[in-house]
């Protein structure tokens, strides 16, 4: 079996890289991959950039040249929940692109052309076994649900209540539905792990950059326990 992780910026996966045995480096599409093993496990780990066509494109090259069992995608979002507080976890059971809209021509916002889904889901097996990784976290809430995706920044309570309300999402972020998107069209198990950095509200410019290295903390220990028990 091979693991596939994606996150976006350098934070979100150097650590993992750094812990990697046997590693070999390769650049494809302008992103570098690295292979190796870690937790004894076979893993090929990518810094995809930011937003959702670098997601895709990260997704779609991993998938063709290393052909993994299963994509997670870490990283940081911004909390939708009251529930939810910085440094509490999210386990994607579905992801939406909350941006694709094409209502004006009657079709539901969110609905994603070809594949007629608004949610793209999550393998049910590999969610459960992420939520039972992240229990190795404590004092921190856990919670699955569906992860939201734009190539915005989302910073005011205006577009936090809409894409709250609208897709039933508990946090947003800018690149794992694009991920899930690519996983589901060639038939790849995915998930989405976020550690919440902010609360989505305004306040990032406070929070973001104090909190993110605290929150991909846990979102690597998670990964690195997941790894330990498949």
């Amino acid at each position: 079996m091979i693991i596939g992780i994606i996150g976006a910026m350098d934070i979100e996966v150097k650590e993992l890289i750094s812990s990697m045995a046997d590693i070999k480096k390769e650049t494809v599409s302008g992103i570098d991959f690295y292979q190796g093993k870690l937790e004894d496990k076979k893993v090929v780990v990518a810094e995809c950039g930011i937003g959702k066509v670098y997601a895709a494109v990260c997704a779609q090259t991993m998938i063709l040249k290393y052909e993994p069992d299963i994509i997670i995608n870490t990283g940081v979002a911004g909390s939708l929940s009251t529930d939810l507080r910085i440094g509490d976890i999210v386990i994607s059971d579905g992801v939406v692109q909350h941006d694709y809209d094409a209502s004006p021509i009657g079709i539901p916002p969110g609905m994603i052309s070809g594949i007629n889904l608004i949610k793209v889901p999550c393998n049910e097996e590999l969610v459960k076994k992420l939520v039972q990784a992240a229990q190795v976290l404590k004092d921190t809430n856990v919670a699955a649900g569906t992860v939201a995706s734009g190539d915005q920044f989302i910073c005011s309570k205006e577009k936090k209540d809409c894409i709250a309300t609208t897709f039933d999402a508990l946090c947003v972020e800018m690149e794992g539905a694009a991920i899930g998107h690519a996983c589901y069209i060639n038939k790849v198990d995915f998930c989405i792990i976020r550690a919440m950095s902010d609360m989505a509200d305004g306040s990032a410019h406070m929070d973001f950059d104090t909190f993110v290295e605290i929150a991909v903390e846990k979102t690597i220990l998670i990964i690195k326990n997941f790894l330990r028990q498949i």
